[in-house]
């Protein structure tokens, strides 16, 4: 059963183009052990209605309706990335990220200047319990 990582992360909306090239070097690895494929969600700079994602009449109190970015503890400074890394199975997953923590292009890193605070990542793994997708 496919298999998936999500990360949410603040990142300074400045440094998007430092971030970036860090996460593509970083799915290099990550595809190199296992992974189907790893996507970057850049937080639009024009952030959604909360009441987009209801029905209409649903009646919520102000502030009851909390935005990722929100959760996440994000400033205005920042833009959240939701990075979705998918897996072929939760036993290769595993293995995957293992030999990731390992690999010497991702403990290299540990001596560059940080693109984000790690302290501040939202990370866990998920099974795809139901996927529905355009027919080509």
């Amino acid at each position: 059963m496919t298999f998936a990582d999500i990360t949410v992360v603040p990142v300074a909306t400045e440094r998007k183009a430092a971030y970036l090239d860090f996460s593509k070097r970083m799915a290099e690895v990550y595809r190199d052990h296992g992974a189907i494929s790893v996507v970057d969600y850049w937080q639009s700079s024009e952030s959604a209605d909360q009441s987009d994602f209801h029905a209409e009449g649903a009646s919520y109190e102000s502030g009851e309706l909390r935005s990722i970015a929100e959760l996440a503890g994000a400033s205005a400074a920042e833009s959240v990335v939701v990075t979705v890394t998918t897996w072929p199975s939760r036993e290769t997953r595993e293995r995957g990220t293992a030999a990731v923590t390992r690999d010497p292009r991702v403990t290299e890193t540990l001596d560059e200047d940080p693109v984000f605070d790690g302290g501040r990542v939202i990370a866990d793994s998920f099974e795809i319990a139901m996927s529905v997708q355009q027919s080509e």
